[in-house]
């Protein structure tokens, strides 16, 4: 009698437990990393039988700098690349005047800076323009240090720093030398689409390229690097009469 009223109890029991739910996972392709959560940087592009699954490959970094020489919207470019062309930089610098490096650094104006959270308590926008950031501190180290009178016809290709950026430098690592400034200057003309595969043998030594997070690298510096809000960003490809100029903000000795 017991073990029909205790089979009894079972079967009635069973027929009250929820079924067991099979659970599709909805991971796209991660993979774990050693910590156990999924890795989803830089993704390679693939094709799924549902579109929402898929990734489109990004543009090259000479196939973004096209599109945007050739005015693409934002909404045309898949993935924006890390430089910027000729045309993103102020209306005032992108020309270069015709002058050698050093007239146009001392006249390039740099990529424009907002206030961002700061500008509340001076009474100002996040959005609002707080100013640029120049090249003045690098136009007179390329004269302090004589680097600029060695300077001949070039062509050459200068990285220039901001005015931030060497300030930094100065309070962090100390004096801006010679050999710094001459960090930041290549032989020959490279067009920032050409950077990628150039030989970027400075004055000084050899710098680094590298490509990070959809970025472009030279000594930790972001080539063509955005600003925040509606303003210019860095200047790029820079024409003068001995060379080109593109505008960094990191400077090269901090590598």
């Amino acid at each position: 009698m017991k073990l029909f009223l205790s089979a009894a109890l079972v079967t009635g029991a069973c027929a009250f437990t929820a079924p067991n739910a099979v659970r599709v996972s909805t991971a796209l392709n991660q993979k774990l990393g050693s910590g156990g959560m999924a890795d989803t940087r830089d993704p390679e592009a693939f094709a799924d039988e549902d579109p929402r699954k898929s990734i489109s490959a990004a543009p090259s970094f000479e196939e973004y700098l096209k599109q945007r020489d050739a005015g693409a919207s934002s909404a045309e470019i898949a993935a924006p690349a890390a430089a910027a062309p000729a045309a993103a930089a102020p209306a005032a610098a992108s020309g270069g005047g015709g002058g050698d490096i050093l007239g146009t650094v001392k006249d390039l104006q740099g990529p424009g800076q907002v206030w961002g959270d700061l500008g509340i308590a001076e009474g100002f926008e996040e959005n609002d323009l707080k100013g640029y950031e120049n090249f003045g501190k690098f136009a007179a180290a390329l004269e302090s240090t004589g680097v600029a009178a060695e300077l001949g016809a070039g062509p050459y290709t200068v990285f220039a720093p901001t005015d931030p950026t060497l300030e930094s430098y100065e309070t962090l690592r100390g004096e801006i030398t010679a050999d710094i400034v001459k960090m930041h200057i290549v032989p020959g003309k490279i067009a920032s689409a050409d950077i990628p595969t150039a030989n970027l043998e400075s004055l000084a030594g050899p710098l680094v390229y590298r490509y990070a997070v959809r970025k472009h690298f030279v000594n930790d510096a972001i080539i063509g690097e955005k600003t925040f809000g509606p303003y210019d960003d860095y200047p790029m490809d820079v024409e003068c009469s001995n060379g080109i100029i593109h505008s960094v903000g990191l400077c090269f000795g901090f590598y």
